[in-house]
């Protein structure tokens, strides 16, 4: 309801909201709630949300009875601000590696690869520089059901898929919708999507901690003349204004700001790169 408030506060005709608690009810009749059940968080890094948005990346066309064969996912913490084509020519469907494969925690890795493995019965894809984790992606829904399959062969189960990746998390305690998607396409539909190179935008993208209150929003704030007890909600052009000044002529791809204080908390060895980089870190 607060989203659907603002779109109409800011005059927005083409963005639609749709409430992610009863998503699946209309096609499997399980709630968020019922779904979130599944996993013991007491034993997770992670919360029944971080799986749950997973779930519904892969299940988008459950939910959204228009949504189109072909539909681009976007992390909603990653902000654009040099553009790259996300169609190419001959309708080719493109994305960026934008997340180096040095750091990071390899017990996660580990996990996320044996969950591709085991379930899905194919090689994790793999990339001389980069990670599959791109924080946007290119899903086909009749691509999506094949690769759900194996999904029902590994619990020999006829229940519904989101019910089977919320045990899958609890078996193995993670899994990552990004690369087991990838690793299916590069098995069995390899150049449906186009990969830039790392190099091409990644290398110059950034990732730090910033829920509203963090380095990057406190120094907009005060940039914008905002005084800390007025509601900040900068529109897209003030964003621009304040990192075209803060970067000159040297601008990043992108910047992703992560507002879960896990990011604060982590050790130096597993944070990624474009962490360790960031001027907002």
């Amino acid at each position: 309801e607060q989203l659907e408030n603002k779109i109409s506060a800011w005059g927005l005709t083409n963005v639609s909201a749709y409430p992610e608690e009863p998503f699946f009810v209309a096609s499997f009749g399980l709630t968020k709630n019922d779904l979130s059940h599944q996993i013991d968080l007491s034993k997770s890094l992670y919360s029944a949300g971080w799986y749950y948005q997973q779930i519904l990346k892969l299940g988008a066309g459950e939910g959204i009875c228009s949504l189109s064969e072909n539909y681009l996912v976007w992390d909603s913490d990653l902000f654009i601000v040099d553009p790259w084509p996300i169609i190419r020519e001959e309708s080719q469907h493109c994305a960026a590696f934008l997340q180096h494969r040095s750091f990071g925690n390899p017990d996660i890795v580990g996990r996320w690869e044996r969950w591709i493995r085991e379930i899905l019965k194919v090689e994790p894809a793999t990339d001389k520089e980069a990670t599959y984790i791109p924080h946007h992606l290119w899903f086909n829904q009749t691509i999506i059901r094949e690769m759900l399959v194996r999904l029902n062969d590994y619990y020999q189960s006829d229940d519904a898929w989101p019910l089977l990746m919320m045990k899958s998390g609890a078996e193995f305690g993670t899994f990552s919708e990004f690369w087991l998607y990838s690793s299916w396409l590069e098995t069995h539909h390899h150049g449906f999507v186009h990969f830039y190179p790392y190099q091409e935008y990644g290398a110059t993208t950034e990732r730090f901690f910033d829920d509203g209150n963090g380095k990057f929003s406190r120094q907009m704030r005060e940039y914008l003349g905002v005084a800390p007890e007025v509601l900040f909600e900068p529109t897209l052009d003030e964003m621009m204004l304040f990192i075209q000044d803060c970067y000159s002529s040297n601008l990043p791809s992108s910047l992703s700001f992560e507002a879960s204080s896990r990011h604060i908390k982590k050790a130096d060895a597993t944070r990624h790169l474009e962490e360790t980089r960031s001027r907002w870190r």
